[in-house]
């Protein structure tokens, strides 16, 4: 058994979902690559007013003077069929891409029972991201097909196989009443499917796309219908139609099980559009952002994976000049603290970024990248708490960002450098672990509050030893002096560190941490 995803009026409807505002509105779809740009395709708004497919854009204008002009989107109908395959990889791993809005689905291994919930809700994501599709199961992927062009949400044609059986193909050679067995009525299983033959009788032969010379030659038969050919004795119709017919015969009546082109599901998680006309307002980047984000979640969700961060890069549309830097586009990234595949969370921690991000252009470009984890899910110790809305967290978190920056927000850790004050920034957690206790163990050694930053200091050296200091908050001759210390590190990189440090006693009084980094001198702190 296989399962066919059609999307009807294809290049029209991956136009169409990129913005919001043209839904119900007479709209025509233009193709410039022809040497006369005709109207190949066209809303009903536009088919009442008389743009029909078929006609100059001139002539469509001057039927109706409202109608909204959009021209083939090789980069559309592209994002419409990454949705389309995402949509189908859900329920099989093994898809091909048929052709441009159609995808079949192989159903080995697939739980029959819950076949038909599964169709119904793929059929209402696709309507989430844009697209109204309909979907077709039938024994081979061309039955499929046609079922799905005649269905208006989901048909099954065909009895569905038994669970434990479900490797097994029914056997062709098994008759019931002349026909095969394929074509017996089905089990009442309270599904909404019918019999192949009921279906075949019902659907017309030009459905099934015969060749003009065949076509011609059925209709001088008194065929109309694909019932009534499937019904002829196919050594008759090979001896009259030869290979052609065969072949033909085959197809309708559900013999030819041609084996599928599988293919794989995308590595890169990424969406990016180039714009035809300008976006100067927050509104449709939005609505497109949003897009992007529920088609990338979702296939997130087939892989089982979660976003980690997402990458958002706007191409601008002038370039600016900004102290002879050229500008040409505007790049943010946003780290999740709790990486999920939820596209509302996502969103709403990109749209608070981009409230405070401001373009001196329009923007023609948008390029959105998510970087995927393994989804890691633990349960909590017995004292831990987790936080009560870790989005709304991460929410927040994206409104700091906006302001401070996203380097600038964290959890500071230690480097594993050995760098004194090295310190770097790390994700936020969404668990809060037990408080642990103050402890009672006695502190050793004199505190050292540090300078932040440290002071630049004067120095006078003796014998290798600083002898007198002076810097802003201190100064004088010294009385006593430890050291040096010596320690360096990452010399292989060209951020490496080389340092002195000493700790001197002054004869005024006050203990203080003198450092030298190659020729510069600093007071990096006072001993209480």
């Amino acid at each position: 058994m296989y399962t066919v995803i059609d999307i009807p009026r294809f290049a029209l409807q991956a136009v169409l979902r990129l913005e919001e505002g043209l839904r119900g509105r007479p709209v025509v779809l233009v193709d410039e690559s022809l040497a006369k740009p005709l109207v190949i395709d066209c809303t009903r708004a536009a088919e009442r007013a008389g743009a029909l497919p078929g006609l100059s854009l001139p002539q469509a204008i001057a039927r109706c003077e409202e109608v909204v002009v959009r021209y083939c989107s090789e980069k559309a109908e592209a994002l419409a069929g990454r949705a389309l395959f995402d949509c189908a990889y859900s329920l099989s791993p093994r898809v091909e891409e048929t052709y441009p809005g159609v995808c079949s689905i192989s159903l080995i291994g697939v739980n029959w029972k819950t076949l038909v919930d599964s169709c119904q809700e793929i059929v209402s994501v696709l309507r989430v991201l844009g697209l109204r599709g309909r979907i077709g199961v039938g024994a081979t992927p061309d039955i499929a097909l046609f079922v799905a062009r005649k269905s208006k949400g989901v048909m099954v044609v065909g009895e569905l196989p038994l669970q434990d059986r479900a490797d097994c193909p029914q056997s062709a050679g098994a008759v019931e009443d002349g026909w095969p067995a394929m074509f017996a009525e089905p089990e009442r299983t309270g599904l909404p499917h019918r019999s192949l033959k009921e279906f075949l009788n019902s659907l017309p032969i030009e459905a099934v796309e015969p060749s003009e010379e065949l076509g011609a030659i059925l209709d001088q038969w008194g065929i109309h219908w694909a019932g009534a050919f499937a019904q002829l004795p196919r050594e008759e119709v090979g001896k009259r139609l030869g290979a052609e017919g065969l072949a033909f015969w085959d197809r309708i009546s559900g013999r030819e099980e041609r084996p599928l082109r599988i293919s794989e599901l995308p590595e890169v998680y990424q969406e990016s559009l180039e714009f035809e006309y300008e976006v100067d307002t927050l509104e449709p980047l939005l609505f497109l952002i949003r897009r992007f984000l529920d088609q990338l979640c979702l296939r997130l969700q087939v892989s089982a994976l979660v976003a980690e961060s997402i990458h958002l890069k706007l191409e601008l549309a002038d370039i600016r000049l900004e102290d002879g830097e050229r500008i040409e586009s505007i790049e943010t990234s946003l780290k999740v603290p709790d990486p999920t595949s939820d596209s509302e969370a996502l969103f709403m921690m990109l749209s608070t970024r981009l409230d405070k991000m401001d373009t001196d252009s329009a923007v023609v470009g948008l390029h959105l990248k998510v970087d995927p984890i393994d989804r890691n899910e633990s349960q909590l110790g017995l004292f831990e708490t987790s936080l009560k809305d870790p989005h709304r967290f991460t929410q927040t978190l994206a409104q700091l960002a906006g302001i401070v920056g996203a380097d600038n927000v964290g959890r500071p850790s230690l480097e594993l450098s050995g760098r004194p004050e090295g310190m770097t920034l790390e994700r936020l957690p969404t668990t809060t672990p037990p408080m642990k206790g103050l402890g009672t163990k006695e502190q050793f050694g004199l505190v050292l509050r540090r300078f932040r930053p440290s002071l630049k200091a004067e120095v006078r050296v003796g014998e290798r030893r600083p002898i007198w200091f002076h810097c802003s908050r201190a100064g004088g001759m010294v009385a006593q002096c430890r050291g040096p210390w010596a320690y360096s590190g990452q010399w292989w990189e060209s951020g490496g560190w080389n340092r002195l440090e000493w700790d001197v006693e002054l004869k005024a009084g006050g203990v203080y941490r003198l450092v030298k980094e190659r020729t510069q001198w600093m007071v990096e702190g006072m001993y209480d």
